[in-house]
């Protein structure tokens, strides 16, 4: 009987440490946004993997290719070939560094990851997200701090992230903007009362 548990042991124990040097599957994409904000640098590592995808949603939550530049592929810090295909990038398996470029139209900024992974969004000083009539950040569960003259906004864990941001400029429309309706709901209030106050 004594045999039996010891040859078990032994096996799960062989087990544990077979699962422990497989190599794990990773995602980490930090995306700083340039001053003007409509563009963006993207730094991806990735790891025991064999391609990678650029991808967005579309108008039914369906994946659509997203328009990407300057990509570059790394390993152990050498330029690596790889070969092109939609939506995409194929290379032999392994860990690498990816970057790339991508435009961002109207303070929007969005993309959906081949898997879920740790993401990081740097946005320069001028932009906010913390009016929420402004902004929208999706998937809930993020992570809003300024550091460096930047706010950034990341989360553990996600396979897409959606996110509105805004400057000093549109912040103060909405204040005029408030402020005019006031004013009418104001003037539409006052001949109310007046006709209260006279009967």
């Amino acid at each position: 009987m004594r045999s039996n548990t010891r040859i078990i042991t032994s096996c799960t124990a062989a087990l544990i440490l077979v699962l422990l040097a497989l190599p794990v599957s990773a995602l980490n994409v930090t995306y700083q946004v340039d001053d003007d904000g409509t563009r963006y640098h993207a730094v991806a590592t990735v790891n025991a993997t064999d391609k990678y995808e650029f991808m967005q949603s579309g108008a039914l939550g369906e994946q659509v290719p997203l328009k990407v530049t300057n990509i570059t592929l790394f390993q152990n810090g050498v330029n690596t070939t790889f070969t092109e295909e939609r939506g995409g990038i194929r290379f032999p398996s392994g860990n690498y560094s990816i970057t790339y470029d991508g435009q961002i139209s109207g303070n929007t900024f969005q993309s959906q990851l081949p898997e879920p992974g740790s993401l990081s969004i740097l946005l320069p000083d001028r932009y906010k997200v913390d009016n929420p009539l402004l902004t929208s950040i999706q998937p809930s569960g993020s992570h809003v701090n300024r550091s460096m003259n930047q706010t950034i906004v990341t989360w553990d864990k996600a396979r897409y992230f959606d996110i509105r941001f805004y400057d000093a400029n549109q912040e103060n429309l909405l204040g005029i903007f408030t402020q005019f309706w006031l004013i009418i709901a104001v003037m539409l209030l006052l001949p109310f009362l007046f006709s209260r106050g006279q009967g």
